[in-house]
Order: C-alpha cells, then structure tokens, then sequence
C-alpha cells in the first residue's frame, strides 16, 4: 500500500505518504491557511519524497474534520477528485483522533492516562475528543482509545467531565493538545487542579498529515475505505451563515451555496 494523507483542518497544510512498512515522508507549510494555493505543492513533495508517483499511489485519505470549515472542503474535495482521477478509494480520519495520537508518546512520558484533543471554536466552545492511552495489542506502541464523545463543547463543560474522570488520580492524567490550549490555557489552569494537566508542546500541538496516514494506514489494512462520492467533510456545527439562516436573522439576499 502506499497511501497519500491530507491535512488541511488547522492553520498549517501538509501532505503526507505512508508505505506498508509504516514509513511516512511528509511535506508542511509554513504559511497560515494558504491550503488552497499550496496543497498541491506539498502533496507532490510528499510524493517525491516517498520515492513514487502519483499512479502508484493506492489510498486517498483526508482528515476530514472538525475544524476550519473552509479548509476542511479544501482537503475532501482534493481527496476526491484525486480519488477519482485515479481510480483509487479514500479514507476519512478524524482529525481529533490524528491530533490526539500524534502526541501519545509525549502523553505517556507526562504520566498521562487521557489526551484531550481540543479545537478552538469561539465564544468558550470547543471541538473536542477524550481518549485513553493504551498499548496495542502486541505491546509495541501507543494507541488511544475514546472515552468521550467527539463534539461541540464548552470548555467549562469539558473541564468539568474531565475533574469527575480524574478525581483521586495521582500525577497529571489529562494531556491537552491542539490550538483550543492558545484560546483557553488560561480557563484551564484556573479550573485544573494544579499538576492533574499537562499541554503538548507547540511542536506537535496542531494538526499534522503524518498522523493522519498512520491511522489512514490501519483503516487500510482492515478494509474501512469509501468511493470518492462517500467522503465527506464532518463540521460537527452549520456555519455562521447556515445559523442566521436557520434562525431567521440572515438576509434573504444572501444565498448559502449547496453542499
């Protein structure tokens, strides 16, 4: 198998390739939300890098969301197209579940037991998913198992579900990770107990395409593909616009394009 991943939900757009062997050759921007403009640069970089072309790709995988509402039709409509070009099936990653297992190693190091995956959404509210660090099966790695619902929530909300699962624990149970830690550090320090948190470091806090691949890569193996016309984006919340629609306090000369 030789699988392409693409990650366009967060600030930063990248592309990976990941083989068989679990080997991943990645490509990232450094440009703020330039994934329209960039994406198809960084994911001929990854393919390069992999030593391949595009027609011996055999998988399309898109992290298809929550997060930017814009950046998540970029990456699904890429997939694809690209799917369809190629004659190749997709697979859809949650982009909760490749935040959180990009940090499992750092998780397990801080003595943590769950990961928090959490995605600023504005107003206090995040997009969030709790998982439990595991080993797998033969003992060899990580894996992150959920415990709570990916969904819309208030950061109050979380924090408080998180102190009743942590209640009594020792050390530091919860590890957050992803850009709802720049929006609401400060909310969480002040709700935490001291020393029952730790945050990633900005290194591997956002979202990145090589997690993507590694959980693209087992969905692979067991089967879980879609055709090209079945991946599709998950918001986890209507746009601005599609809310004012919905409650009546949108112009009706404002259109909202079809999905």
């Amino acid at each position: 198998m030789k699988i392409l991943a693409i990650e366009t939900t967060g600030k930063y757009g990248s592309a990976a390739v990941i083989n068989d062997e679990g080997a991943v050759y990645s490509a990232s921007s450094s440009e703020e939300m330039n994934h329209l403009k960039g994406m198809m640069t960084l994911i001929d970089e990854a393919i390069r890098g992999a030593g391949i072309t595009k027609s011996e790709l055999t998988h399309i995988a898109a992290s298809v969301g929550p997060g930017s509402f814009t950046g998540i039709r970029i990456g699904v409509t890429t997939a694809r197209v690209m799917s369809q070009m190629l004659g190749i099936p997709c697979i859809a990653v949650s982009t909760l579940q490749a935040m959180a297992e990009r940090v499992t190693d750092a998780a397990d190091s801080a003595g943590s037991l769950y990961i928090a995956a959490i995605i600023n959404a504005r107003r206090h509210q995040t997009y969030a998913g709790v998982y439990e660090l595991q080993f797998t099966t033969d003992h060899e790695q990580h894996a992150v198992v959920p415990v709570m619902e990916e969904k819309q929530y208030m950061i109050e909300e979380l924090l408080e579900e998180l102190g009743k699962r942590t209640e009594g624990r020792d050390g530091a149970p919860v590890f957050f990770t992803g850009d709802g830690i720049d929006a609401y550090k400060e909310i969480i320090e002040s709700t935490m107990k001291p020393g029952s948190y730790a945050f990633a470091d900005e290194e591997y806090r956002y979202q990145h395409a090589g997690s993507v691949a590694g959980i693209a890569l087992r969905k692979a193996k067991a089967g879980k593909t879609l055709s090209y016309n079945e991946l599709m984006p998950e918001y986890m919340r209507l746009a601005e616009a599609e809310q004012r629609l919905k409650a009546g306090t949108l112009s009706d000369r404002i259109r909202i394009p079809m999905k």
